[in-house]
């Protein structure tokens, strides 16, 4: 998956960039052609259409099913936020979104010592959230970041830091 294996498309003539060019559908330049998963890059809506490649089980396991939804004709588009995670040293580390589209941090601390990174862009809108703590001590806070960061959600950056405030609170905002 780091690296794309895409010479079969190239030899049928599909565009090729950083990946197996797909739109929102996972369709390639030949219309009656998909690509889902690792191999493939494609536009998300929710940063604007920018086009990425994701290596993460997830990301596959949903492209796969929309794929074959779409091959079907269900005109469906990719609408998933990128969601990862690793185990390192006895800790969990995931992240949702992607960090490099924002330019402000606010940290919220956990107990156990684990913590989030709420990285929102420069008009507000939370774009990631990155976690890292024992077992899953994170897991349920990016879930809830995933669900506000699919809405484009602007939380006020001294809610997202709070320990009091329940970040499903900030969801029917």
């Amino acid at each position: 998956g780091a690296v794309p294996v895409t010479g079969l498309a190239a030899e049928a003539g599909l565009t090729i960039d950083n990946g197996i060019a797909v739109d929102a559908e996972l369709r390639t330049s030949d219309p009656d052609i998909f690509a889902a998963g690792d191999c493939c890059s494609f536009p998300l809506a929710v940063y604007g259409g920018r086009r990425v490649r994701l290596e993460a089980w997830r990301n596959a396991q949903e492209h796969g099913a929309l794929a074959a939804r779409n091959m079907l004709g269900a005109g469906e588009s990719h609408a998933a936020v990128p969601w990862f995670w690793s185990d390192q040293y006895g800790l969990t580390l995931q992240v949702s979104g992607l960090p490099d589209q924002g330019s402000k941090v606010v940290r919220r601390d956990l107990d156990d010592g684990a913590f989030i990174l709420f990285h929102l862009a420069e008009d507000g809108r939370l774009v990631a959230a990155s976690g890292i703590g024992p077992g899953n001590s994170v897991g349920r806070d990016i879930r809830l970041a995933e669900m506000l960061i699919a809405k484009r959600a602007k939380p006020a950056p001294e809610a997202l830091g709070s320990q009091t405030i329940k970040l499903k609170s900030l969801l029917a905002a």
